[in-house]
């Protein structure tokens, strides 16, 4: 067995569904969805960050 409960190491966005649509707290839609487009910005901030870091937008030349 587990020192821990059940649903105390639930990833983010499974604890977003239960919050959206679940039986227990369930219902909760509009945060459900403003906490979906919070993770989705900290995404895109990362991932830009990784893109301009690795160069990948870079031109790579004309010759190839």
């Amino acid at each position: 067995g587990s020192p821990t409960r059940a649903g105390h190491t639930d990833i983010l966005i499974s604890y977003v569904y239960n919050l959206a649509f679940a039986a227990g707290r369930g219902k909760e839609f509009g945060l459900g969805a403003a906490i979906t487009i919070v993770i989705f910005f900290i995404v895109a901030i990362i991932t830009l960050f990784q893109f301009r870091f690795t160069k990948m937008w870079e031109e790579v030349g004309e010759n190839v």
